[in-house]
């Protein structure tokens, strides 16, 4: 084992430019496109300013309202400043919250709560004004019901004796808990899915491809080793060819692994993404050991290279970890044998794994041959 490793250091030493590269790969590549598609997506959100002429508890919970809406980005303005914004066409609409909005609510007034500004380019004003009216509905509703609880404790002499504030309070407490606003919408044989993350991509997906594409590169090593005239030497020593390849392929999958390691740390830390470890230990196995294992099909690194890049390609498009499913469809079929079920699913065994495990036996029980 110890000459293994000095043996390994010595070819690490002299290619530590492209090894750390292909090591670092996914993690670079990964972080640059979420945070590239993360400032174009913050580039497409319309903007919306909104003018707050009282600052309320009901005006900011207005303002978090549509700060919370997935293609608005807002901007709090005063009103000369808004209306010039408009008028340059860097606002898409304006809203006035005017003073008293928070009393108006209260005495159910609906009049003059909010004024709005469009401009002859305003696209987007429609569902803005929607949501806002809808809000706005909401909270008079919780009014309503207020004065109804109190209106129904006079007349039956009620010792609850709640006060506004606690009827509204409940009213908003019950909306959460029932999730009563909320609807998932599925097509016919496609089960709903309903995720809190509005990312353009998956961070673990985008990573997933990229792992293993470098994976696959990094294991060109195989058809080096056996190209080279020095394993040869083996048949005169201790060491058989599959003893020597498969502890380099420990050497290799350990080193990987650290990296996937440093990779979850950072992922969590830069994006709160957090992912098992258990699920990153079964894809790195399966993707080394079906790297390791393609090699020995080939004697040329060019058209293995080639042939990786094929197979990401393929395994991107058919496992939706880039292209939602629901984009690409028909490929549902693509489960059983998707690289990367262990990594977004947490399936440990499927046709991928089985095929795999059964792959390395039979490699494992063949005869070593030598031609000298």
């Amino acid at each position: 084992m110890k000459q293994i490793i000095t043996t390994r250091l010595m070819h690490w030493k002299k290619q530590w430019v492209s090894l750390v590269f292909w090591l670092l790969f996914p993690l670079l590549a990964t972080i640059c496109i979420t945070l590239i598609a993360a400032a174009l997506q913050d580039d497409t959100n319309v903007p919306v300013g909104v003018v707050l002429e009282e600052d309320t508890d009901a005006s900011r919970e207005l303002v978090e309202e549509v700060r919370r809406a997935p293609f608005i980005r807002l901007k709090l303005l005063n009103q000369d400043e808004a209306l010039y914004e408009l008028e340059k066409h860097e606002l898409d609409s304006v809203f006035v919250i005017h003073e008293g909005f928070k009393e108006n609510i209260q005495e159910d007034n609906r009049n003059k709560l909010i004024t709005s500004y469009q401009s002859d380019l305003s696209f987007a004003y429609q569902p803005v004004k929607e949501m806002i009216i809808s809000y706005v509905q909401q909270e008079t509703g919780r009014v309503k019901a207020a004065f109804t609880v109190n209106q129904l404790e006079q007349e039956y002499n009620s010792q609850a004796n709640w006060t506004f504030e606690e009827i509204v309070a409940k009213s908003k407490e019950i909306q959460k808990n029932e999730n009563l606003l909320n609807t998932d919408f599925s097509f016919p044989e496609s089960p709903a899915e309903t995720t809190q993350n509005t990312r353009l991509f998956s961070i673990w997906g985008l990573w997933g491809v990229f792992n293993l594409l470098s994976t696959w590169l990094l294991f060109d090593w195989v058809i080096k080793e056996k190209r080279s005239k020095a394993i040869l030497r083996l048949a005169f020593t201790r060491f058989s060819l599959k003893a020597y390849l498969i502890q380099n392929f420990l050497h290799y999958f350990i080193l990987i692994l650290l990296t996937d390691l440093l990779s979850a740390v950072i992922f969590y830390w830069m994006f709160g993404e957090w992912i098992s470890i258990a699920n990153i230990l079964i894809y790195r196995f399966f993707a080394a050991a079906a790297a390791f294992l393609v090699a020995h099909l080939f004697s040329n690194t060019f058209v293995y290279y080639t042939s990786a890049f094929a197979f990401v390609l393929i395994v991107s498009i058919g496992s939706g970890a880039i292209l939602p499913a629901s984009f690409i469809g028909g490929l549902a079929w693509f489960d059983l044998i998707n690289p990367l079920a262990p990594l977004l699913s947490g399936e440990y065994i499927s046709l991928w794994t089985v095929l795999i495990t059964i792959f390395a036996f039979l490699w494992i029980i063949r005869k070593d041959r030598y031609h000298a």
